[in-house]
């Protein structure tokens, strides 16, 4: 790893490298003995860039996980009294509480988000026992070279 020192002069900074300093190597630039940026090559920032929006997906993804757990637990609390208001119906339930009824299960869904801006909800038919559907997704291990 190189450093770089800073010299304030006047701003906005204007640094001029020569080319030994801009190989694949990363590059920490100082001011006042503190590292304040660094310059890396082009390939590794792409890299950062994209782990950074997977993981950003990532926590997304199990936020609403978590979040469709909780409506799952309100559902299975209220499912006394939602079996003498909707039996046989879909319901679709967000913050623990029914947002949206219907016949249709994907409609109630599709409703459901709408109405909430693409929130997560859980949506099930009320029945006892509830049926539980497992819905399997895709899960890409890896890069296969055909």
């Amino acid at each position: 790893m190189k450093k770089l020192k800073l010299k304030e002069a006047r701003a906005p900074y204007s640094i001029s490298l020569d080319e030994a300093l801009l190989s694949d190597e990363v590059v920490i630039l100082e001011k006042e003995g503190q590292p304040v940026a660094a310059l890396v090559p082009m390939a590794e920032y792409v890299a950062f860039r994209a782990w950074r929006e997977a993981e950003r997906q990532h926590q997304t993804r199990r936020a609403d996980e978590a979040s469709i757990e909780r409506e799952h637990t309100a559902f299975k609390q209220m499912l006394p009294e939602l079996l003498k208001q909707y039996p046989g119906r879909a319901v679709a339930i967000h913050n623990g509480q029914v947002v949206a009824v219907g016949d249709d299960r994907m409609a109630v869904w599709e409703q459901a988000r709408r109405q909430l801006n693409d929130a997560p909800v859980y949506v099930q038919t009320v029945e006892y026992p509830p049926k539980v559907y497992k819905v399997p997704h895709r899960k890409v291990v890896g890069d296969v070279e055909l």
